[in-house]
């Protein structure tokens, strides 16, 4: 007895085209979200590991470390401060910027030697950050940076510290919640250094122009620290400076573990999982409607005539 092609399920090069179009589609459509769940874990992951190191250090070693740091804010807020960002120096002769050339600044906050002077967190939001020494694009590329020529975060009278983060990456989730103004007055920030932990609380939410540096400059008697991104999202022509000012802990903001959490992981997983679902709904009704009617039918009266 001859075989029919005709007796089982046929596909059409269209079908099979149509599927991979559509598997595509949803790579595309999640493959960012999954890159940026798995970053923001791969950073948490990083700021835990240097909280850990910071935890092995002798008590003396942590206690030298912010001695020098306060040291050192003590002299940027008397004598001032030439230089902030990474401007390099024309005359040098070296493509360094000048806080890398700054042998003291780099010497600050350099234990354990992870490269990472502190953490920065707001729970809130979902942003959980390491912080190391400079804003250049190596390092705002692996997470937070801190603004040289501004006070180190260690916290302390008449300091102001300034860190940096890109928003509007492809991949990562930095300080994109607040490029997109999803932060509040009154809002808590930590900063996690030398196995101590800080407070701040947001004050003020500005958009400056990129140049204009006033903002930053130290006022006398308070205890600051400025969160620093480009908005509006996507576009990036003006900066987002988030402001906090040093509160007491747990009286004026709760501790770490207390403070209101943020579940837009969550929801991305449901978008992730809705695509592919939707998709593959798509897939079984598209492959079952290209099956000839008839087709099984003819497939088991042809097995009757054998029998």
């Amino acid at each position: 007895m001859r075989h029919h092609p005709s007796s089982g399920p046929r596909f059409d090069r269209r079908l099979v085209a149509g599927l991979l179009l559509l598997t595509m589609a949803c790579l595309l459509a999640t493959m960012p979200f999954c890159l940026m769940l798995i970053n923001q874990r791969a950073a948490s992951t990083v700021s835990e590991s240097h909280s850990q190191a910071v935890g092995l250090l002798r008590e003396s070693e942590t206690r030298g470390e912010l001695d020098s740091a306060h040291e050192y804010n003590r002299r940027l807020f008397s004598d001032g401060s030439t230089v902030l960002g990474e401007a390099v120096d024309p005359w040098s002769g070296s493509p360094s910027s000048v806080s890398e050339q700054d042998d003291a600044y780099q010497s600050q906050l350099d234990s354990p030697a992870d490269g990472i002077m502190a953490t920065i967190s707001y729970p809130r939001l979902g942003i959980d950050l390491p912080v190391r020494h400079g804003t250049s694009s190596s390092v705002l590329a692996a997470g937070a940076g801190h603004l040289y020529g501004t006070s180190l975060p260690v916290g302390g009278n008449s300091t102001h510290s300034v860190i940096s983060a890109h928003s509007g990456l492809a991949d990562q989730l930095m300080f994109d919640r607040l490029s997109l103004r999803q932060g509040r007055i009154g809002d808590v920030f930590y900063i996690k250094v030398a196995g101590r932990t800080l407070a701040y609380k947001v004050t003020s939410i500005e958009v400056i122009d990129p140049g204009d540096f006033t903002r930053f400059a130290i006022v006398k008697g308070h205890d600051q620290v400025t969160l620093l991104t480009c908005t509006p999202y996507g576009v990036n022509n003006k900066r987002l400076l988030v402001t906090g000012e040093r509160a007491s802990m747990p009286v004026q903001a709760p501790e770490p573990k207390d403070a209101p959490g943020d579940d837009s992981g969550i929801w991305i997983i449901v978008w992730i999982m809705a695509v592919w679902l939707a998709s593959m709904t798509a897939a079984f009704k598209a492959v079952c409607s290209h099956i000839r009617p008839g087709g099984v039918r003819r497939a088991v009266r042809g097995q009757h005539l054998m029998h």
